[in-house]
């Protein structure tokens, strides 16, 4: 049947701190359910069933409108299977960067989330056969590495064949992640350096643990082997922090020392004043930033991972941004090519 819908809700899950919901688009989607609600993961399919209607006949939610995600094609019938799964923890990190949207509490060490515990949840969704070989999860929020569970959740998962994402901020070095890497399945790690330089590190991440990711980067690409291209490191461009090719260039020359075989760019709606209610300005040296850096991953033979969101923001196809004024745009021209931030 050909109607406006995405993967999303005929067949993912997204798992927070709080509560569930049928979408892991961050910043649109239903609200969650909450955990302590009663039959909570079945009140969740029935709202899912209901969209899936509600979108069938034309009827799309006003939170959903803006999603780059939507799409108009003869969609399969949902078979109540789930493809894809997100587990947030979102409260408990072991950073403290000052770009969290939800800013999460900083905490050295912490071992278990006091809100919920996704493994038996996982559980479940095994023992009622809802996941398959081509199911996807991805670990993200907060620091999944440093949770007392996620060692357990990533064993029954890869013994599923289902393929795993971790973002990580590479802090922790956790040994079944270097098991993760080596699997059949084509699993991935994602790890924000978001700079090339200690000093710009501490001023985004507010630890200072650049010696320390960089390591662990090195160590999964060590464990990884021929599969290196598995161990992603990422950059989120920030204005006036390292939207400069001093920076990048430094980011680079890291990458090629250490093996990087796929990097990967974003721009971070927070800290660009971007969100879905205002017009707001996104800075050149932004987009002039984000251009560079994929030219010079092309330069040094990288595979770019690609970033749908970050490309509808800056090509301003999500965002209807305001002009810059001329003075503005000279200074940010001036910052791009002659930064020196550190």
């Amino acid at each position: 049947m050909k109607y406006k819908c995405c993967d999303h809700i005929l067949g993912s899950i997204d798992l927070s701190f709080s509560g569930f919901k049928y979408c892991n688009e961050v910043w649109e989607g239903p609200e969650y359910i909450s955990y302590k609600e009663e039959n909570a993961f079945e009140k969740n399919e029935i709202r899912r069933l209901k969209i899936i209607k509600d979108m069938q006949e034309g009827i799309i939610p006003e939170r959903c409108k803006l999603c780059p995600i939507l799409e108009e094609k003869d969609w399969k019938e949902f078979d109540g299977k789930i493809h894809k799964i997100t587990i947030f923890n979102w409260k408990h990190c072991n950073a403290a960067c000052f770009y969290c949207s939800v800013h999460s509490d900083f905490f050295e060490g912490i071992k278990k989330s006091d809100d919920y515990d996704a493994l038996p949840i996982i559980e479940k969704l095994i023992k009622e056969d809802r996941l398959t070989s081509d199911t996807f999860v991805a670990f993200m929020g907060g620091e999944p590495t440093i949770l007392e569970e996620f060692p357990a959740i990533l064993k029954i998962l890869l013994e599923k064949n289902c393929r795993v994402e971790v973002l990580s901020n590479g802090i922790k070095y956790e040994p079944s992640i270097g098991e993760m890497l080596k699997a059949e399945n084509h699993n991935t790690i994602c790890i924000s350096l978001d700079c090339g330089f200690r000093e710009s590190y501490k001023r985004i991440k507010r630890v200072d643990k650049f010696n320390e990711v960089t390591s662990t980067i090195k160590k999964y690409i060590k464990d990884a082997g021929k599969k290196a291209n598995r161990v992603k490191v990422k950059y989120i461009i920030f204005p006036n922090v390292n939207d400069n090719k001093k920076e990048i260039d430094a980011f680079f020359d890291f990458c090629k020392q250490a093996g990087v075989k796929t990097v990967a760019r974003a721009v971070n709606h927070v800290e660009s004043k971007m969100d879905t209610t205002s017009n707001q300005a996104i800075e050149t040296s932004v987009i002039k930033a984000y251009s560079y850096f994929k030219r010079q991953a092309a330069k040094f033979g990288m595979e770019l991972q690609p970033e749908p969101w970050a490309d509808a923001i800056v090509e301003n196809k999500v965002y209807n941004c305001r002009k810059i004024s001329p003075f503005a745009r000279l200074k940010a021209e001036c910052h791009f090519f002659f930064g020196n931030k550190k």
